[in-house]
């Protein structure tokens, strides 16, 4: 094998990155573009409902088949609102609010995005829920679809 640059290697010479011998189960090695990386758990699953008129209070449940902690939720309108803003507040199966998303009606259009970062009461555990309430604030019918993110643990 002398002399064979690294970039022309075939299998069986090919060889897993770097820690891999005391990397955990369910990491992946990413890398931090100054040639090296570390072993992280990026693990994660994204849950999506579609709201069909913001102009409802509504309450969904959302089933949250693995443990982890919501890090973002994301909304996007369908189209402008009138009567007023609309608030989304994000529960865990306890009740705890997470956190909520304002939808603002003055200069609404479709595809405005809203974004909730929680950073509190957002653990969830396997075979759950997580608790999605509007409060029905705008008068017109617009469809919004929100999307939650849960990192797994």
């Amino acid at each position: 094998m002398a002399n064979i640059n690294h970039s022309n290697l075939t299998d069986p010479y090919l060889h897993e990155p770097k820690g891999v011998g005391s990397a955990v189960d369910d990491k992946v090695y990413v890398s931090n573009g100054s040639g090296s990386g570390a072993w992280e758990d990026h693990r994660r699953s994204v849950f999506t409902v579609h709201f069909t008129d913001i102009s409802s209070a509504q309450s969904i449940y959302v089933p949250n088949p693995f443990a982890g902690s919501v890090s973002r939720v994301t909304s996007v309108l369908a189209g402008a609102i009138s009567g007023g803003d609309v608030t989304v507040t994000v529960k865990d199966s306890s009740a705890a609010s997470m956190g909520t998303l304002t939808i603002t009606q003055t200069g609404s259009a479709a595809g405005d995005v809203d974004v909730l970062n929680p950073s509190s009461n957002n653990t969830v555990t396997d075979n759950d829920y997580i608790l999605l309430e509007t409060d029905g604030g705008a008068t017109s019918h617009v469809d919004f679809v929100v999307s939650v993110v849960v990192e797994h643990t």
